[in-house]
């Protein structure tokens, strides 16, 4: 028996043989799921980045701009490149989150 690989333009043929409503259900499902993945993810990204801002009592802003003091400690360069890491995925996250709900809200399909 063999194996085919479906590449993302095979998927896109394959779903575009279905029926409008199943097309539409499978998009709604999808982004549903997709949307929550997404909440859950900004949110644990959004606490990440508070716990940094409650440690140092600052905002990443503030401190990109005041610079790290000159003796901030091994831990202190660990924290700031992690923090860093999540401000980044907390964007990113609510960038890809906006773009889904405006979608979503025009229900995605033409």
């Amino acid at each position: 028996m063999s194996t085919k690989t479906l590449t993302l333009a095979n998927v896109s043929d394959v779903f575009a043989t279905l029926p409008r409503e199943d097309q539409e259900e499978i998009f709604n499902i999808g982004t549903a799921f997709r949307l929550l993945d997404l909440q859950k993810r900004l949110a644990y990204a959004q606490e990440n980045v508070q716990k940094f801002e409650a440690k140092y009592g600052t905002i990443l802003d503030v401190l990109e701009s005041e610079r790290l003091p000159e003796d901030a400690s091994y831990e202190m360069h660990e924290d700031y490149i992690e923090w860093h890491y999540w401000a980044r995925v907390r964007e990113k996250t609510q960038d890809t989150l906006n773009v889904l709900m405006s979608i979503s809200k025009g229900h995605g399909l033409e």
